[in-house]
C-alpha cells in the first residue's frame, strides 16, 4: 500500500494515466456518439458516468467544503460554460474525424493565454504569443487544401467549444482547492449536466433507454475514461513544475492522430495531422517557457 501511494503521488504516473485514458476517451467518444439522435441525452450520460466514477478518489483526499457563498456562485457561473463545452463537443465529435477534433481541442490553450493578456493583464510575452500562433497554425494546416482554407461549421463550433471550456476553467482555477478534489471534479460534470437537463428535458425512461441502447459499453468506457483523465491531468499539473508538465500533455495530440489512423481507419491526411500535431505539441512547450 505504501508503494501504491508513492507512485500515485508522482507525476509520471499521473502524466502515464492521462496519455492512457486521453487515448481511451478520444476514440470511444466517436463511437459513443456517431449514430446517436438524442445528443443532449448522451452528453448528460457520459457527464453522469465519468462524475460517478471519479468518486472512488474520494477518500484519498481531505473531504472540505467552502463557507463562502460566493465560491458556490462561481462554481455555478464555471458550470454554466462547462454545459456549452460539454454539449457542442458532443455534435463536434459526431461530426468530425477524431484525429481532427484531437487537434482542435488544442486551441482551448490560445484561449487561455488570451484571457492571461486580456482579463488577468499579464506580460506580453513573445514565446507565448509565438505558442499561441503555432497552436493556431497547427489548426489552421489541417483545413487547407489547395490552396484554400476550408473550414466547415463543425470546426468552427469546435472553436466555441475551446472558448467554452477555457472560460469554465479560467472561473474554476482559483476555487478547485476550496473542495475535495475528486469530489469538486465531479461537480464539474454532474453540475453542468444538470444545466443541460434544464434546457432540454427529458424522462428519465428515454434517459434509461439510450443508456441501455447497443452504445451502452460505449457510454461507460467513455464515460469512465473521461473522468479519470480529467483527474489525472490536474494531478500531474500540481505534482510538478507546470512548464515541465504542461507540454507533455500536449503529447496526446500525436497519440491520438495515431491511433486513430489504426482504431477508426482515418489515413486521410495523416501526414499533414501529424505534422500538424507536432507544431502544436511545439506550440505547447513554447507558452510555458
Amino acid at each position: 500500500m505504501e508503494i501504491f501511494k508513492i507512485v500515485f503521488n508522482t507525476w509520471q504516473f499521473n502524466l502515464g494515466m492521462f496519455l492512457f485514458f486521453g487515448v481511451i476517451s478520444n476514440q470511444y467518444f466517436k463511437l459513443a456518439v456517431k449514430n446517436t439522435s438524442k445528443e443532449n441525452i448522451s452528453t448528460i450520460i457520459m457527464q453522469i458516468v465519468a462524475g460517478a466514477s471519479i468518486l472512488i478518489f474520494v477518500p484519498f483526499f481531505a473531504f472540505k467544503f467552502p463557507s463562502d457563498p460566493k465560491i458556490y456562485l462561481l462554481l455555478l457561473l464555471g458550470s454554466i460554460f462547462y454545459a456549452f463545452g460539454d454539449r457542442t463537443q458532443v455534435t463536434v465529435r459526431k461530426n468530425l474525424e477524431v484525429s481532427v477534433y484531437s487537434i482542435l481541442g488544442q486551441m482551448v490553450k490560445v484561449f487561455l493565454v488570451l484571457y492571461g493578456i486580456l482579463v488577468f493583464k499579464e506580460e506580453i510575452i513573445a514565446t507565448k504569443l509565438i505558442g499561441g500562433g503555432l497552436i493556431l497554425l497547427g489548426n489552421i494546416l489541417i483545413f487547407y487544401q489547395k490552396g484554400k482554407l476550408k473550414l466547415n461549421r463543425y470546426a468552427l463550433l469546435s472553436f466555441a467549444t475551446s472558448f467554452f471550456c477555457a472560460t469554465g476553467m479560467i472561473i474554476d482555477v482559483s476555487i478547485s482547492k476550496n473542495f475535495n478534489f475528486p469530489f469538486y471534479i465531479m461537480l464539474t460534470f454532474i453540475v453542468p449536466g444538470f444545466f443541460i437537463y434544464l434546457v432540454r428535458r427529458f424522462s428519465f425512461s428515454e434517459l434509461k433507454t439510450e443508456f441501455n441502447s447497443s452504445r451502452k459499453k460505449y457510454y461507460l468506457i467513455t464515460g469512465v475514461s473521461w473522468g479519470f483523465l480529467a483527474f489525472f491531468v490536474i494531478r500531474a499539473l500540481q505534482l510538478a513544475d507546470v512548464a515541465f508538465v504542461a507540454p507533455l500533455t500536449a503529447v496526446i495530440v500525436l497519440l491520438n492522430v495515431m491511433v486513430a489512423s489504426i482504431f477508426h481507419k482515418e489515413k486521410k491526411d495523416l501526414f499533414k495531422k501529424i505534422i500538424a500535431a507536432l507544431i502544436i505539441i511545439g506550440g505547447a512547450f513554447l507558452i510555458v517557457a
